[in-house]
């Protein structure tokens, strides 16, 4: 697991003539941080990752708020119409409108160059509704019975007596929806023409794929250098891909305890 990760972070370091020299090595001898200084002095990248930030926070933060709601209301029994809307949401599982229908819905809704194009579509996973609906199932009534005999109320309970026993699935879920959202590029790749919008990922599919942009950062770099040659193309992708991945890394090693108890609990009980 540590290799893929060390040799992208090598060769983002190498350079040019070392890197010709023996592409395959492990431990450089005349490292250089050239790479780095290009891709975040460009700004673009920048740009994407503010853009890519605000979607992970604010992205993570309203999925998992309607996703506990949605699944909380609908694991009652006695609720009414619950059995339905239920239905109506697995119903989805089966059927896939399209591509051309999903754009022109989107565009509908004033989504088109709007950073929550890359939210409001993927607002709710239907696995990670079911997973916590499951888990909400399984919680006896007795907890509820004793609040509402205390004179709590439904939000209440579910603020102050469901949501704090619910902590590793909250947790789990919440690092699948930022995992989710720090991936995104496809909506932005469809609903944004303004290259202020595009996301993290979408600006490394560019870059790594398409080779898009690549030119032209190369060229500001070397103007901002004063005419100096700019590094090679490999050591850009290498250290794009580094810096996009490592502060998603970083929030795992907080959570991974919650991972086999969160995903456990939810579906011991269908």
């Amino acid at each position: 697991m540590i290799y893929p990760f060390y040799k992208v972070f090598i060769t983002s370091i190498l350079t040019v003539r070392e890197y010709q020299a023996n592409p395959l090595t492990l431990w450089p001898k005349e490292p250089t941080l050239t790479a780095y200084q290009f891709i975040f002095n460009t700004g673009e990248i920048v740009q994407a990752a503010r853009i890519t930030i605000f979607v992970t926070l604010a992205g993570t933060i309203l999925s998992m708020m309607v996703t506990l709601c949605l699944a909380y209301g609908l694991s009652k029994k006695d609720l009414p119409g619950s059995k339905a809307i239920h239905r109506i949401i697995l119903f989805t599982m089966f059927i896939d409108t399209g591509l051309i229908p999903y754009y022109l819905m989107v565009r509908s809704l004033g989504l088109y160059n709007n950073v929550f194009a890359n939210i409001i579509p993927a607002l709710v996973s239907l696995w990670n509704y079911l997973i916590i609906r499951s888990f909400f199932k399984q919680l006896p009534d007795s907890l509820e019975e004793a609040a509402l005999i205390d004179g709590a109320g439904w939000m209440t309970i579910f603020i102050r007596v469901v949501l704090p026993i619910s902590k590793p699935v909250i947790a789990t879920f919440t690092l699948f929806y930022a995992v989710s959202y720090w991936n995104t590029w496809w909506n932005s790749m469809l609903f944004s023409s303004n290259a202020d919008l595009q996301t993290l990922q979408l600006f490394l599919r560019r870059l790594i794929i398409t080779n898009e942009n690549l030119a032209q950062m190369n060229l500001a770099y070397s103007e901002m250098m004063g005419g100096r040659e700019a590094v090679y193309t490999e050591a850009v992708k290498m250290a794009a891909c580094f810096a996009a991945t490592l502060p998603i890394l970083c929030v795992y090693p907080f959570l991974q305890k919650h991972f086999t108890k969160g995903v456990l609990i939810g579906s011991v009980k269908g």
